[in-house]
Parts: structure tokens; sequence; C-alpha cells
């Protein structure tokens, strides 16, 4: 195709197209419908505020139960307490004899 044959092709495609959105254009929106769909947004986004608040505490609470020491991290303690003990009777025993 020549740059001719191109330039006509591409101004029908853009004639084609700018009359096809003309009606689109016209179309009035529904005030009603806005409406609607604004108090469905507004009811969704306080939904999931409140779902959001309850995630956080929920969160929260986890960390302060994570900042505890648990069973394990007490036993750990007592044996750990326990063998140094242990070591300090073993060198006592050794020193003795």
């Amino acid at each position: 195709m020549t740059g001719l044959h191109k330039g006509i092709v591409m101004a029908l495609v853009c004639f084609f197209l700018a009359g096809l959105s003309g009606p689109l254009w016209a179309q009035d929106a529904r005030d009603d419908n806005n409406q609607e769909v604004i108090t469905i947004l507004k009811e969704q986004n306080s939904t999931l505020s409140r779902d959001l608040r309850r995630i956080q505490r929920e969160i929260a609470a986890l960390r302060a139960d994570l900042d505890k020491p648990g069973m394990k991290d007490v036993f750990a303690g007592i044996g750990y307490i326990f063998g140094l003990f242990g070591a300090a009777a073993f060198a006592a025993s050794r020193r003795r004899e």
C-alpha cells in the first residue's frame, strides 16, 4: 500500500470509530442509578472498615501472646540452669579428687 492508501484507510477507520462513539457520549447517566451505586459502595466501605478493625485487633492480640514466654521457653530455661549447675558440680567433684 502506498502512503495515500494508508492515509485513506486510517481516515475511514477513524471516521467509523468517531461515528460509533457519538451515540455512546449522548447517553445520559441516570442519577437514581448513581445514587444506588454510591449507597452500595458506602455500605461495602463500612463493612470492610469493620472487618479490618477486627483483624487488626486479632493481630495485636497475637503479637501480645507471642511476646509472653511459653512453656517451651520456661522448660528450656530450667534445663539451662540445671546444665550449668551440673557442669559446676562436675568441676567441683574433679577438684576434690
